[in-house]
């Protein structure tokens, strides 16, 4: 296996030369952004839990988000970096020894699951190619109880409605199709991780979430069960309507015309924490990262958009035969009405607004 170096974060590290797809071990260059915001993420838990936290990469591939942790965060006793592949576990060897982190990470050459299963860790990342869902329960029994979990799940088109029945398969929920399918997505994961956690008396209490190119990225606090009952009482169905209409709450058919689909029950309490946001975007201004300015600007619209409804405007504007005026003039003029309103990360074709659908209406010409 021939390698190269490339450098990212406050590392260097080799990674196999050719396609990344059909390497021995797997590097995906195009989520550097998302380990960034892990970083940052992580760091400003560690600064909250003011502790020496031991970090378990559990599917750790290169070692590129390990060997970050390690370097880049403040306040960690030690990281895991495991994964079953030989040919990985030498790679990592090689990369800590580049970084001179020998002492700081440990290696370890196990299934993920088994390892989480023999241990407890304040910290646990799980970043795997696919679904997760296989190691949520493993994860669930290894995570201290106020401990910070961060969880990757590359198979959005199940998630997003595109295919219902994987999603019922893997996740105990039935997708559906609607323009709001990247939150549907994520809200669907956090839906699988919260019942996971709470099978073990444990709350994951979601802090930070996003969609990012094909995978969405998701960060919980874990808390004491007493914290359980207000995650479920949140559980709740979605009805929704093929003319934009939805409700939430028990399943109904909302419009007898109009085809209703309805998915559920699924997690639909607050996925984003502004208050940790800010730490984080604190943290991200202070750091040197090459994709910073994008980092800052996905971190600083989740904040903004915390707590309000989603729309797409496209959709809308194509049922109701109207043309849509540019976003930034609907958002001012929502603003200046005295409502709150900015753009969304789950699609450029949305804004999040704390209207109704028929105040919607009237911007749209």
């Amino acid at each position: 296996m021939k390698f190269r170096q490339i450098k990212e974060g406050e590392i260097r590290f080799f990674i196999p030369t050719g396609r990344k797809y059909d390497a021995d071990v797997f590097y995906n260059e195009d989520a550097e952004l998302t380990r960034d915001i892990s970083v940052s993420a992580l760091q400003a838990f560690q600064k909250s839990s003011k502790k020496k936290l031991i970090v378990c990469d559990a599917l750790s591939a290169s070692g590129a988000r390990g060997l970050r942790y390690a370097k880049e965060v403040n306040g960690l006793e030690k990281v895991i970096l495991n994964d079953r592949s030989p040919s990985a576990a030498k790679l990592i060897k090689k990369n800590i020894t580049l970084n001179k982190l020998q002492k700081k990470c440990v290696i370890t050459n196990e299934d993920a699951s088994l390892l989480l299963r023999k241990n407890i860790f304040g910290v646990i990342d799980l970043d795997p190619f696919g679904p997760p869902v296989q190691f949520l329960d493993s994860a669930a029994k290894a995570a201290f109880h106020k401990g910070f979990v961060a969880i990757t799940a590359t198979d959005t088109s199940a998630l997003s409605g595109a295919y219902p029945e994987a999603c019922l398969r893997k996740y105990g929920i039935r997708s559906i199709r609607t323009e709001f399918y990247n939150e549907l997505g994520i809200r669907i994961l956090i839906s699988s991780i919260i019942l996971a956690f709470a099978k073990y008396n444990k709350a994951f209490v979601p802090v930070l979430s996003f969609p990012y190119q094909h995978y969405y990225r998701v960060f919980g606090r874990i808390e004491h069960e007493s914290s359980l009952t207000r995650l479920l009482d949140e559980f709740k169905y979605v009805n929704y309507c093929e003319c934009g209409e939805r409700s939430f709450g028990e399943p109904e058919i909302i419009h007898k015309n109009h085809k209703c689909k309805t998915c559920g029950p699924i997690y639909l309490g607050p996925i984003n924490n502004t208050p940790f946001i800010e730490d984080v975007l604190a943290d991200m201004r202070k750091r040197d990262f090459k994709l910073r300015k994008e980092g800052l600007k996905l971190l600083d619209i989740l904040r903004n958009e915390t707590e309000l409804f989603y729309y797409d405007l496209h959709h809308l504007a194509k049922l109701n035969k109207r043309i849509v005026p540019k976003f930034d003039k609907i958002i001012e003029n929502l603003n200046k009405k005295g409502f709150r309103a900015t753009k969304t990360v789950f699609s450029d074709k949305s804004i999040r607004t704390n209207v109704n659908l028929k105040e919607v209406l009237k911007q749209l010409k």
